[in-house]
């Protein structure tokens, strides 16, 4: 399962080394950033969880740097270090929108143990907004049966089950292709993360495309707000696509680039994001088949 990405941002390099050596020692993934500029970089390229940023920077306003984290990526949680005396830089910080405030100079354990707060107050935040189904312990067992096609099903299944690769499920309607998959996420490494699933039968390729990688304000006439597609909520976590061979063939690049270098790009914005997702895929249909009319991308079938 993946790590928690942490931005830490400080001109101090003393103090930024020694926030990033704790995190690293209790398992985060940590990214640093001295300056302003390198603190937008970092938000783009290594799309923290959370921020950790000093409001002393000298070399730019912390305050315009806030902002700019908020409006590029509205949802990643900024803890703000303000040092002592600094109330208006505090009342500021909580204004233009940090999660959370601490005075300098900071204890590391209390640091870690508001960063951990604010990263399942995160994670709550997500589930909301997707009405995710979580994985309960009750997870429907997808092998009743004593029949030897089972029994090699539930063989195959428990040999992929801890791997990150992508799975395509084949299989008539109504066959429980969609438990297996449910099965699959519940019992593999991400079974805390979000399991989110779309049926891509019957969709326009607007549509289909919006529910996917989500789109900015504007993107068409009635985005009226940015709008987070599927696989950007369930970062983390496990998508399932049914009838995967009904996608539009000019989505099936896009979706091959998510796969391939786990990086999109939302309707209407003009930069990648990146995510971390497993891709479990379902359909009726013969994709091969597909293949050979040039219906559906080879290299996404193979990919």
């Amino acid at each position: 399962m993946s790590r928690n990405r942490i931005l830490v941002i400080d001109v101090d390099p003393v103090i930024r080394s020694g926030i990033c050596n704790f995190l690293v020692a209790r398992g985060h993934t940590v990214a640093e950033a001295p300056t302003t500029r390198d603190a937008q970089l970092q938000v783009q390229q290594f799309r923290p969880d959370v921020a950790i940023l000093d409001f002393s920077l000298p070399n730019g306003d912390a305050l315009e740097l806030l902002q700019r984290i908020k409006s590029m990526e509205s949802n990643v949680p900024v803890i703000a270090l303000v040092g002592q005396g600094s109330a208006d830089a505090a009342i500021r910080a909580i204004q233009d929108g940090a999660e959370q405030l601490l005075i300098k100079p900071v204890e590391l354990s209390l640091l870690h143990a508001m960063l951990l707060r604010v990263l399942a107050n995160q994670r709550y935040r997500h589930q909301s907004l997707a009405s995710i189904s979580r994985i309960k312990p009750e997870c429907v067992d997808p092998f009743l049966g004593t029949s030897a096609a089972i029994r090699r099903l539930e063989e195959l299944a428990r040999r992929v089950v801890s791997s990150e690769s992508p799975i395509l499920l084949q299989g008539e309607t109504g066959s429980g292709k969609g438990v297996l998959a449910n099965w699959i996420h519940c019992n593999g490494p991400r079974a805390e993360e979000p399991f989110l699933d779309l049926n891509c039968a019957g969709l326009s390729r607007e549509l289909l495309e919006s529910e996917l990688f989500g789109h900015e304000k504007g993107a068409f006439t009635s985005a009226l707000n940015a709008k987070q597609g599927l696989l950007e909520v369930a970062n983390r976590g496990t998508v399932f696509l049914d009838e995967v061979g009904d996608i539009d063939l000019q989505i099936q690049p896009k979706l091959l680039k998510v796969l391939e270098n786990r990086m999109f790009r939302r309707l209407g914005d003009v930069r990648d994001r990146t995510v971390d997702i497993r891709l479990i895929s379902a359909t009726h249909r013969e994709l091969l088949d597909l293949v050979r009319q040039q219906k559906f991308r080879s290299d996404l079938y193979f990919g």
